[in-house]
């Protein structure tokens, strides 16, 4: 029998989730996973950041269980889900690290293609966010260190004048083998960083209608720029270069909108761009 330190559950459709208080109540969600008939588990945390002192409370909540809610079935029945305030935390039974890498990049595509979608007024959108992943026992035989781990950001998107919140953590082998194999991976968000423009290190592998319409895929790969979304009188460009004005002055031109660039990784851009031929 399986105990989950939870305040109350939720159901996504018949997908379930629960809430805790604290860091403490995850704690001990994973050891009492362990305890039982699991013995390895992976952990993807996701932490949304909104400007509270501009919104009331209600309708942050209401904004963070929409994102959950939607995120809630890319992950099984089975798994355990956990909301804390306005982070998510996927328990993953019986996967290891790599599992965890996996659903993470599922679960940040999904989430960033839902957040530059949200289309209801009531919905805010979160203008800082973060997805990092840890796996309990193996690597890390301590449940607040697999915790901590899965909280230092591996991909990160925040709003432009907008600070990324970052959990500070000594990195550990995974992460050093990462820096080591793919420089790149730390050098494009701080050069981001400097020139105060949004980075996303993955992008959606589909464009809905909508967006085709506004850029055909032709022009798209003319240009190299994939679209993300649709504010109003603003369209967001992950682009490999945020500063090439002739590619903007192109968009602005041919959509009729202002357009708001993200900086992307080349190839990253070139893999979503030749998924819309």
């Amino acid at each position: 029998m399986r105990t989950l330190v939870a305040t109350q559950r939720y159901t996504a459709d018949t997908y379930t989730y629960s809430t805790v208080d604290t860091i403490h109540d995850i704690t001990a969600t994973l050891k009492s996973l362990k305890q039982s008939d699991i013995t390895q588990l992976a952990l993807v945390s996701i932490s949304l950041h909104f400007e509270e002192d501009l919104y009331s409370q209600e309708r942050v909540e209401q904004s963070t269980r929409y994102f959950l809610d939607n995120l809630r079935s890319l992950v099984r029945k089975t798994d355990t889900v956990l909301l804390m305030n306005t982070s998510f935390h996927f328990i993953l039974l019986g996967a290891n690290l790599a599992g965890g890498v996996i659903v993470q990049e599922r679960l940040w595509e999904a989430l960033l293609w839902r957040v530059h979608n949200a289309t209801d007024g009531d919905i805010l959108r979160p203008y800082s966010m973060t997805i990092g992943h840890s796996a309990y026992p193996s690597p890390h035989e301590q449940a607040l260190d697999c915790i901590t781990a899965a909280h230092k950001p591996q991909q990160s998107f925040s709003a432009p004048g907008k600070p990324v919140h970052k959990y500070t953590t000594r990195q550990d082998r995974h992460s050093q083998k990462v820096i080591r194999e793919s420089p790149e991976a730390f050098e494009l968000p701080l050069l981001a960083q400097e020139s105060g423009i949004p980075y996303l290190s993955l992008l959606p592998r589909k464009l809905p209608l909508k967006l085709r319409q506004l850029i055909s895929p032709q022009l798209a790969l003319e240009l190299g720029c994939f679209p993300l979304g649709r504010e109003r009188d603003t369209l967001t460009v992950a682009i490999a270069n945020p500063r090439d004005k002739q590619v903007l002055d192109r968009l602005r031109q041919e959509t009729g909108l202002r357009i708001f660039p993200v900086l992307a990784p080349p190839q990253e851009l070139q893999t979503a761009l030749e998924q819309l031929v």
